[in-house]
């Protein structure tokens, strides 16, 4: 059998810390390492502006240097004709494009006119509740490029049900929801003696106040009251990382709230372990999944999420953890304290949510169906 070399584009990949760049990078390694796929990868240079190519664990990476951006968005008007070339170097079998951030994977695909194209969809819509002009832009590229997108994509795959059956709902004739996954090699579950800590791990962008980190830290102001030492660890990084400082400072929960950077790989898993539970308070749709929620199910720990977006695809109501209402620090806060005052019921809940990850969201599932996908269409 010829082997398939498989094109990817994504606006950003590994070593850049994020949910959609782990799970890029853990699916097209593992279909390169099990079932012999070559892979080329399309993305941009998000460490600078300039060109880069380069291998990668076996795996070819073009990084492209883009002129602007427009919020998290990278472009450049010399990608098409880049894109362009390296396609006709490296004569793909078949494209699978990311989305939902615009322009490098509506220029490979929307450009493209005999190669099959897969598009991998990770959100619902991005429009934020408020007016501002960079929901006009999300307005007028959800109405008019993405559907010409969409249209044009051979298939979508979703990252869940929510995806598939909400803001795609018009696609599901050619849709497939193949969930993340998470490699349970990577992330253990280790005993620790562990006091009354959370942990967010995440985005800490202007352009991802939709995260909720806010309603968290006004959630710790409550929990304080009943748990004197309670402690939450933020992971991540961004230029609102500040903004949150602040709110902390402000509450003077300075002792109660510790800012750790972005971490990955050991350090990220052992953060994990050393905590309690869980917390991903977003507030907006564009959570369509959380790839968070499964790492730290994987390693044994209950998990508290608002019932948004893919969320509650994920957390089954007391039973792996706890679903509160969007924006509701009081509700956060009793969820909180809930776990952290029923060690019985965390471990339960713990427990739970590593046989639901080891049953429906491991590595090798999510590269056996994307495998499926992939040569339905190439023998469409």
């Amino acid at each position: 059998m010829k082997k398939i070399k498989l094109l990817v584009v994504t606006p950003y990949f590994y070593p850049k810390i994020g949910g959609i760049e782990k799970h890029t990078y853990n699916l097209y390694n593992g279909l390169r390492k099990k079932l012999g796929y070559e892979i080329v990868i399309i993305t941009s240079n998000h460490e600078s502006k300039e060109y880069k190519e380069e291998t990668f664990e076996g795996m070819k990476i073009y990084r492209l240097s883009y002129q602007f951006k427009v919020s998290n968005t990278p472009i450049s008007l010399k990608w098409k004709g880049q894109i362009k070339e390296i396609i006709k170097k490296e004569k793909p079998s078949i494209i699978m494009a990311h989305s939902p951030v615009p322009f490098i994977s509506d220029v490979t695909i929307l450009s493209n006119k005999k190669i099959p194209s897969i598009l991998k969809y990770h959100s619902g819509s991005m429009k934020k509740e408020r007016f501002s002009f960079s929901n006009l832009i999300i307005f007028i590229y959800e109405k008019i490029f993405l559907r010409k997108l969409l249209k044009k994509s051979d298939y979508i795959i979703c990252t869940s049900d929510f995806v598939m059956n909400n803001f795609l709902k018009n696609y599901k004739n050619k849709s497939r929801t193949i969930t993340p996954s998470v490699d349970l090699e990577v992330f253990k579950a280790k005993n620790h003696k562990i006091n009354s800590k959370i942990l967010y791990v995440g985005r800490m962008d202007k352009t991802s106040k939709w995260k909720g980190i806010n309603y968290l830290i006004g959630a710790i102001k409550i929990v304080k009251q009943k748990i004197p030492d309670v402690k939450l660890n933020l992971v991540g990084e961004g230029d609102a990382l500040q903004d949150y400082m602040d709110q902390a400072n402000k509450l003077n929960l300075n002792k109660n709230i510790s800012f750790l950077g972005a971490l990955g790989g050991n350090k990220l898993v052992a953060k994990y372990n050393y905590s309690n539970l869980l917390v991903l308070p977003s507030i907006s749709e564009a959570e369509s999944f959380g790839m968070v929620l499964i790492e730290a199910m994987a390693c044994k720990k209950p998990v508290v999420g608002s019932n948004i977006g893919g969320i509650p695809y994920v957390i089954d109501n007391g039973k792996n953890g706890l679903i509160i209402p969007p924006k509701n620090s009081q509700a956060l806060a009793e969820a909180i304290i809930k776990i952290l005052e029923n060690p019985k019921i965390a471990k339960k809940m713990g427990e739970e949510g590593y046989k639901k990850v080891k049953e429906k969201f491991n590595l090798n599932n999510q590269i056996e169906e994307t495998n499926k996908v992939i040569l339905e269409a190439l023998n469409k």
